[in-house]
C-alpha cells in the first residue's frame, strides 16, 4: 500500500514544475521561484531542484502537501526573477597607471576584471623584464660579487683566544670475547665503568 503511493507520487510530481507554499517559514526562501522536481524518495518528499535561485545547484526535499504544479516558466520570467534578485554591480573607476608608465598590481587586477582601459596600456611603457641567466652565468657573476666584496678590517684588539678543553682520554678497544648474555653484559660494563 505505501510503495504503490510513493509511485503514485512520483507519477504525478517526477519532472514537473511547482511552487512552494510560502505561508511556511521555512519555505519563504523560496517565495516567487520555480522549481523543478527530480524525484520523489521514499519518504514522500519532492526532491526539487530551484534553477532561478543565484548559483543554486542544490536539490530540497519538501513535502509534496506544499508544492503545486505549475506551467513551464517562461525563459524571459526565470530571467527577470533572476535580475529582481541578482544586486546591481558597482561601477568601477578606470584603472590608470601608476607615475612612471609602470602598472601597479591593483591597476593590472583592475583591467583583468574589466575595470577600465588600463588594459589598453601600450607593453612598450612596462618595464623591461631582466633577461635569464644560465646556471654558468649566475655563478659567475656570484664568484664576481665575492671577489668584489671588501676584505673584512683586521681587529684593533686581538680577543683572546677561548682556552681549549681538553681531549678526552682515549678509550681501550675492547680485548677478547665480548659477552652475549645479558647478565654478562652488565658484569662486562661494570667491570669496564667501574661502578
Amino acid at each position: 500500500m505505501f510503495l504503490n503511493h510513493i509511485e503514485k507520487l512520483k507519477t504525478e510530481f517526477t519532472d514537473q514544475y511547482v511552487e512552494v507554499d510560502a505561508s511556511l517559514p521555512e519555505l519563504k526562501r523560496f517565495s516567487g521561484h520555480t522549481g523543478f522536481v527530480k524525484t520523489v524518495n521514499m519518504s514522500g518528499r519532492a526532491l526539487v531542484e530551484f534553477m532561478n535561485l543565484e548559483n543554486n545547484i542544490g536539490w530540497y526535499d519538501i513535502d509534496v502537501d506544499f508544492l503545486k504544479i505549475v506551467d513551464e516558466p517562461a525563459p524571459e520570467e526565470e530571467s527577470k526573477a533572476k535580475a529582481a534578485t541578482e544586486k546591481p554591480a558597482a561601477k568601477k573607476p578606470a584603472a590608470k597607471p601608476a607615475a612612471g608608465g609602470a602598472m601597479s598590481v591593483a591597476d593590472i587586477l583592475a583591467a583583468a576584471r574589466g575595470g577600465g582601459d588600463a588594459a589598453a596600456t601600450p607593453a612598450a611603457k612596462a618595464p623591461a623584464a631582466k633577461p635569464k641567466m644560465s646556471v654558468e652565468e649566475m655563478m659567475a657573476a656570484a664568484r664576481a660579487e665575492k671577489s668584489a666584496a671588501p676584505e673584512p678590517a683586521a681587529a684593533a684588539t686581538p680577543e683572546p683566544a677561548a682556552p681549549e678543553a681538553p681531549a678526552p682520554a682515549a678509550e681501550s678497544a675492547p680485548t677478547g670475547d665480548l659477552p652475549t648474555s645479558p647478565a654478562d653484559i652488565v658484569a662486562w660494563c661494570q667491570q669496564r665503568d667501574g661502578s
